[in-house]
């Protein structure tokens, strides 16, 4: 069982972005979960919501170290233009994507397409919220928790962690369909 849910991942030819999308992944997961339970006032205390403040900033450093690499990974591998081709007005790949779903087929996935620039916002997405909270903490760090300064990043990091969750579902969710279309077309062939 193990084994074939390994093999229905994308990116089996990729194996290390497969490895840093899984990594990314299960930390934004528990991102989510344990920012529900974070205070900015238990940073010097001892307590369990002392340990998952922390945790919940570590982890958003190490994302933004993880975020890093993925972009790095994505343009070394295809280019800025692959994830961000409507940034130079070039729309034909996300066109070329909608006529395909418009023939209710999944499009596969190509240059400026509709699967390549979720992929790129969502990895900028991930770096502006992992960011902004980085920043939080060095600002909190040096002018303390009453500055105003703090407060209004704070604000914009849980302001931009909208995107990164609406991404992470709906990605997680169009991930899930794809596993889902690619095993159901493998075994109903059999």
């Amino acid at each position: 069982m193990k084994v074939s849910i390994w093999r229905s991942l994308p990116h089996e030819n990729a194996p290390l972005f497969r490895l840093l999308h899984i990594l990314v992944a299960v930390l934004i997961l528990a991102q989510i979960i344990n920012s529900n339970f974070t205070r900015r006032e238990a940073l010097g205390g001892h307590s369990l919501e002392t340990t998952i403040t922390w945790m919940h900033i570590v982890s958003g450093f190490g994302l933004i170290v993880l975020g890093i690499v993925l972009l790095w990974w994505m343009f070394s591998q295809r280019g800025f233009n692959w994830y961000f081709a409507w940034a130079k007005a070039d729309f034909r790949g996300i066109r070329q994507d909608l006529n395909t779903l418009a023939k209710l087929k999944l499009p596969e996935a190509l240059p400026g397409g509709i699967a390549a620039t979720i992929q790129g916002l969502g990895v900028v997405a991930l770096l502006a919220v992992a960011v902004s909270g980085g920043l939080w903490f060095v600002v909190n760090t040096i002018q303390g928790p009453s500055s105003a300064f703090a407060h209004s990043i704070l604000h914009w990091h849980k302001f931009l962690t909208t995107f990164i969750e609406v991404y992470f579902y709906a990605h997680g969710a169009m991930g899930l369909l794809h596993i889902f279309l690619d095993y159901y077309k493998r075994y109903s062939a059999e």
